[in-house]
């Protein structure tokens, strides 16, 4: 489903006790430090394909956002928070909060 979007995922292997990723400094490591436990199932037939127990599928953040920037209503709700007009004293949107302390420190 996510090819015929064109949107690519990274398959990284996890513990089977969801402790340590597979990734980076422990992509080569094949048991989990802490309980030991195997990252591959035990290969059956003559297959040499390593399958791990558990994969984590991560969804790159760059084609994710340049598909919803397509829209374009749906680059109006992303840019909400820059656009829209803020009441003083009242935070409807967490960006309020940071300009109203944005206007105290300006306004003493």
């Amino acid at each position: 489903m996510m090819k015929l979007l064109g949107i690519g995922y990274q398959k990284i292997g996890i513990c089977l006790n969801f402790c340590i990723f597979y990734y980076l400094e422990n992509a080569k490591l094949t048991e989990c430090k802490t309980y030991k436990h195997a990252r591959y199932k035990l290969k059956i037939g003559k297959g040499r394909t390593l399958v791990s127990y558990r994969k984590l599928r991560y969804f790159l953040i760059t084609p994710r956002l340049q598909r919803l920037l397509i829209s374009p209503n749906t680059v109006e709700h992303m840019a909400w928070h820059h656009s829209h007009d803020t009441v003083n004293g009242v935070m409807v949107h967490p960006s309020d909060g940071e300009s109203k302390k944005y206007y105290n420190m300006v306004h003493p």
